[in-house]
């Protein structure tokens, strides 16, 4: 299964969110998963390609060209984009499932990107948020207010799915992934 992956690329975030990253990573080589990603080597980024990449997994980043000299060097293939809306693009042609793990701005735009391309072209693919500590129940929450009031409708409400958990996260990948095969 060829997994995107959204999450920060900030210095200085707190250090379990490292950790999830690193968990993330190896679960994916583990499996027998391919990451797709930003490609650069900052942070989380760095650390979900590291593992993955140390856990045998194959590593696709998608790499803006003004920001070449600082892709990872755990990338299996490179992918070079002039922009960050082409990296979006490429992220959701090459990935079957979504996963944000923790991140700002930058993650949830590229989740509602994937949400909105997968909703407008039919082709759901869903998309697991990794909600330690609360981080995503206030979208959760604008989710539910917008299907309320009629603004959002399943599918597209459908293919959110929440997880407390890098455990529970990766159960429901490892359900999903075994529907993929089949």
């Amino acid at each position: 299964m060829r997994i995107a992956v959204y999450c920060s690329a900030r210095p200085f975030i707190p250090a379990q969110y490292n950790d999830d990253a690193k968990a993330f990573g190896k679960w994916i080589g583990e499996n027998g998963h391919s990451l797709v990603y930003g490609g650069l080597r900052y942070s989380m980024m760095r650390d979900v390609a590291q593992a993955a990449a140390e856990a045998g997994g194959k590593v696709m980043g998608i790499v803006p060209e003004s920001r070449i000299a600082d892709q990872h060097p755990a990338n299996t293939v490179s992918i070079l984009v002039p922009t960050l809306h082409e990296r979006k693009q490429m992220m959701e042609e090459n990935a079957d499932v979504f996963v944000a793990l923790e991140g700002g701005l930058g993650t949830l735009d590229e989740v509602f990107s994937a949400l909105a391309s997968s909703t407008f072209f039919k082709q759901p693919k869903e998309i697991h948020l990794l909600d330690r500590d609360g981080l995503y129940s206030p979208l959760k929450e604008l989710i539910k207010n917008m299907e309320t009031l009629g603004l959002a409708t399943a599918p597209a409400t459908d293919m959110l799915h929440f997880h407390p958990d890098v455990e529970s996260l990766t159960e429901a990948l490892g359900l999903l992934a075994k529907t993929i095969e089949q």
